[in-house]
């Protein structure tokens, strides 16, 4: 990436961060049970510090998210891009989005500023709302605002921010140093978040399976695109992450509270697998069952930071899906010299002779006048960019017929022309005409010999 695609991702990695231990830790919250213990006490004051510092982080970072993206749509200075973010946030979906996210994040601060346990529920349903904002600046949102795409993206952001973000704030309240959780405590909130967890793994997996066959675009993609790379390397950390979370359910936590011990099939298949893999003395160690679950959780919690580090990236990669329609250098044209001028021809191929009438005809159901203007007083002028095609007919027949069956063949430059991605805004025609039709209409555009364009060896004017 880019040194400015590099601060986007630190940037949006900071908001995935934060709005994840956010939500983790509203969740924790609401889990810890009413309780005079101390160390529980402690927990709960710990964990409200946390959340409004993730808040307070949030709103920082998506700020600076707004001002790093109206540095890239401008490429302005940042002086003057700070000067353009009222303008950004008024007139741009992007900024008017963020916009939301920040007002809402004020608002979830004064919501959590309340004591009362039943604010804690609003904050959280505001947490929740605030990570729609992600899924609608992302790459679920290329189709449109409301699709099934963000609404996978957005179900699966709350389930990774619930399960990533609760372990994250667990490891650091329940191995705080001078407030450990004591047996009893763990035993009475670890169990409860072990089965959230493993239903949030479960919307995960399935959100996740969905947004991957959205965004690859196919399976070789996986190994061709720096998409697909990354996406490899983020599931062997969450497969990682998985593996820590089973030795926690079926291992540690068993010993540490025997009521919550594994019976289902899940366990039964983990506890073989160990065995198989590591032998009947693997687990065994004289270390308290507290501290060696607290140690593991914190392991989860460092594996989940770089799951989202790589989630990060992946939200300033291109999807897999677009690399195949990048721009291409060359052209399928082969530079085949003309006798007696060592020159190329303009094109290799003649089409048979069309009639004239029925291309005009042609020319009208594929609606070309839109954007093309042509020297002919029956035909509207057009409302959208496109190149003028007076004097098209001075160019070889064969590279007209290219100009419409491959418009990216040879690009011509102009307002509108080109799409993000440097591709013909035109479209694809080879599913809708024949070949009598596509005769019909180059010899219709072969009628245009007037106002030939000087340069006779630029490329036929196909956007």
């Amino acid at each position: 990436m880019i040194p400015g695609e590099v601060i986007a991702a630190l940037v949006r990695g900071l908001v995935l961060l934060a709005l994840a231990s956010a939500i983790g830790g509203l969740v924790l919250e609401l889990l810890i049970p009413e309780s005079s213990a101390p160390d529980l006490d402690t927990a709960r004051a710990r964990l409200r510090r946390w959340v409004t510092t993730c808040f307070v982080i949030l709103l920082v970072a998506t700020w600076a998210e707004l001002l790093v993206r109206t540095q890239a749509m401008s490429g302005a200075s940042l002086g003057a891009s700070v000067a353009a973010v009222p303008s950004v946030v008024t007139g741009t979906h992007f900024g008017q989005i963020l916009a939301a996210r920040a007002a809402a994040l004020v608002v979830a601060l004064l919501l959590w500023s309340e004591r009362a346990r039943a604010f804690r529920g609003f904050v959280l349903l505001v947490a929740v709302g605030v990570a729609l904002s992600l899924s609608l600046t992302g790459h679920a949102a290329d189709w449109g605002d409301v699709t099934l795409s963000v609404a996978v993206d957005w179900a699966h952001a709350v389930a990774a921010s619930a399960w990533v973000g609760g372990l994250i704030a667990l490891a650091l309240v329940a191995g705080g140093r001078g407030a450990a959780w004591s047996r009893e405590s763990l035993a009475a909130v670890v169990p409860r978040f072990s089965r959230l967890a493993g239903l949030c793994l479960l919307v995960v997996v399935v959100t996740g399976s969905y947004n991957t066959w959205a965004q690859l675009g196919g399976v070789s993609r996986l190994w061709t695109t720096t998409y697909g790379l990354v996406l490899i390397a983020k599931l062997l950390m969450v497969a990682g992450l998985v593996w820590l979370g089973a030795v926690n359910r079926y291992v540690l936590l068993p010993r540490l509270a025997p009521s919550h011990a594994g019976r289902g099939l899940g366990a039964r298949v983990f506890r073989l697998s160990r065995l198989a893999v590591f032998g009947p003395g693997h687990g065994t160690s004289s270390a308290p069952a507290e501290s060696r679950l607290v140690a593991y959780v914190t392991v989860e919690a460092f594996v989940g930071l770089a799951v989202f580090a790589c989630t990060a990236v992946l939200s300033e990669v291109t999807p897999g899906r677009h690399v195949a329609f990048e721009r291409k250098t060359t052209t399928h044209v082969a530079p085949v010299g003309r006798s007696g001028t060592g020159a190329p021809p303009a094109a290799t191929v003649t089409p048979p002779r069309g009639d004239a009438e029925r291309g005009r005809a042609v020319f009208a159901r594929l609606e070309c006048a839109a954007c093309h203007a042509v020297p002919d007083p029956s035909v509207s002028p057009p409302t959208r960019p496109g190149p003028d095609l007076a004097g098209i007919g001075a160019r070889h027949p064969g590279e007209i017929t290219e100009s419409i069956m491959n418009p990216n063949a040879k690009i011509l430059d102009g307002p509108g022309y080109t799409d993000e991605q440097g591709l013909s805004t035109m479209p694809d025609y080879r599913d809708r005409l024949t070949v009598g039709e596509l005769s019909d209409l180059v010899e219709y555009l072969r009628s245009f010999e007037s106002a030939a364009p000087a340069a006779t060896e630029q490329p036929a004017p196909t956007r």
